[in-house]
């Protein structure tokens, strides 16, 4: 048996290392890894039986080559992910590519993504159900209060909304709570529907929208891309445009309101399944600075404000007089147009 073919078997036998990382994130390595190979004019076989000099050689002028044609730096950095995950004996080996990354990063020019207000949230929500957009209504509020990534939001199934009195899980449960499946922390994770409101917006949605009554039908019919463009085209209508504002900025508005109304630090992790106690510091410290640099109007604010207080109604009016509408599956949604 040969040495390259040794390599080979030891790569493609790799189904529990695979399994060790998100598959929006396995995905993400391999096709940035499968890239690096075609630019290098690398096979796997001669990949894996390289000299380390030789693969960080290559993957610092790929890095150039990305940054020369105006590639996202994401790219450069899954690249060498990849590599790494692939071949770990490489961690340490890669300083080239490493400084041209770290001097990518110093010279670009990032745009941060602002954590939403829980006035503004509302004011959203509200203005996609007017437009019949109810679905995506409710999954921006239950995005703010529960801190969901917009993956496990489009992954809800109707068996993971655990209900009160629900025959599953015994007497010793209270309220309501989701399931989540699958998370980018790890898997069967939940989080408690404290807030009142919530509740009775959740179940005044499921009622309404009874005729999916599947435990396997996906409660949020609709892709993160989808959900992301609705936004975006939200945000311009009410005139908050150009603020970056996306489906993560829900999930870290939730965890900045809730530590600025006097949750503590160990609540908010727990909340919002982070794993480690310093991003989760970092995350909630920046996201009150973020806060103080947006230009919110007042009159926007005071909105939020005034439909805070009969949310609830406000949602289940629309939920009954305005048609529904549904995001498809292919065409691009716009909606800068309506008002």
């Amino acid at each position: 048996m040969t040495h390259a073919f040794t390599h080979s078997m030891q790569f493609s036998n790799s189904r529990l290392r695979d399994a060790s990382l998100a598959p929006a994130t396995l995905r993400t390595y391999t096709k940035n890894f499968n890239s690096f190979l075609s630019f290098s004019q690398l096979t796997l076989d001669t990949f894996l039986i390289s000299r380390s000099s030789k693969i960080d050689r290559l993957l610092s002028a790929s890095i150039e080559h990305l940054h020369s044609i105006g590639a996202p730096f994401d790219y450069a950095s899954h690249a060498l992910n990849g590599i790494i995950f692939r071949k770990p004996s490489l961690k340490l080996k890669l300083g080239v590519a490493r400084q041209c990354l770290r001097g990518w990063r110093r010279m670009r020019h990032t745009s941060s993504h602002p954590p939403l207000t829980w006035e503004l949230t509302v004011t959203i929500a509200v203005t996609q159900a007017k437009w019949g957009y109810h679905t995506c209504a409710v999954a921006t509020i239950l995005s703010f209060h529960y801190y969901l990534r917009v993956g496990e939001l489009t992954r809800l199934r109707r068996s993971d909304i655990i209900t009160p009195s629900d025959p599953r899980m015994g007497s010793g449960h209270v309220g309501m709570a989701i399931r989540l499946a699958r998370t980018k922390t790890g898997v069967n994770q939940s989080v408690s529907i404290t807030n009142r409101h919530v509740q009775e917006l959740i179940l005044a949605w499921l009622h309404h929208d009874s005729h999916r009554t599947s435990s396997s039908d996906l409660v949020f019919p609709f892709t993160p891309s989808h959900f992301r463009h609705l936004l975006h085209s939200t945000v311009s209508a009410l005139g908050l445009s150009p603020t970056p504002y996306v489906p993560h900025s829900l999930r870290h508005g939730g965890a900045t309101h809730d530590f600025m109304q006097g949750r503590s630090i160990e609540q908010i992790m727990f909340r919002g399944r982070w794993k480690a106690m310093e991003p989760a510091r970092r995350y909630i410290q920046q996201g009150r600075a973020m806060l103080a640099q947006q230009n919110v109007p007042l009159e926007l604010h005071r909105a939020g404000t005034s439909l805070a207080r009969c949310l609830v109604p406000i949602m289940q009016h629309y939920f009954h007089t305005v048609p529904s509408q549904r995001l498809g599956s292919r065409r691009r949604v716009t909606f800068a147009d309506r008002t």
